[in-house]
């Protein structure tokens, strides 16, 4: 029967979560770094598809980081919604989770907040996570 040796779980275990600070860290820098401001994480929520809560943009370029638990190569939707109506306009379809830039999107500032109201919706994904933002 194998025995661990507890001063080698411990090691493992410190090293592990140093590695881990270090690299939660670098990925969260390093936007911030190339010039993107960072919006947050939203949760997904269902309401006749999966998708976010709605975040403000200045237009120019948009970046959304897609986390799910899911396998396959899902479909995710950018949708711009004004809080005035609810009719959400599709601006750009993408497969697959990961991080996804979205360029000129100045046509969908508007309002009085002068802003984009930006989500990101899957039809199918039932175990998408999260999207993290970047304006």
């Amino acid at each position: 029967m194998f025995k661990l040796d507890p001063r080698r779980a411990t090691g493992v275990a410190v090293l592990t979560a140093a590695l881990s600070m270090c690299l939660a860290q670098t990925v969260s820098a390093a936007p911030a770094a190339s010039g993107w401001s960072d919006l947050g994480s939203k949760g997904v929520y269902y309401q006749s598809h999966y998708r976010t809560k709605t975040v403000n943009s200045g237009g120019g370029s948009f970046k959304a980081c897609i986390t799910t638990s899911n396998s396959h190569k899902e479909t995710y939707h950018l949708y711009e919604e004004d809080a005035q109506v609810y009719n959400p306009k599709l601006v750009k379809s993408v497969t697959g989770a990961g991080c996804w830039t979205f360029s000129n999107l100045d046509d969908y500032v508007d309002g009085g907040n002068n802003r984009a109201e930006f989500y990101i919706a899957s039809d199918n994904d039932s175990e998408m996570l999260r999207v993290h933002y970047y304006d």
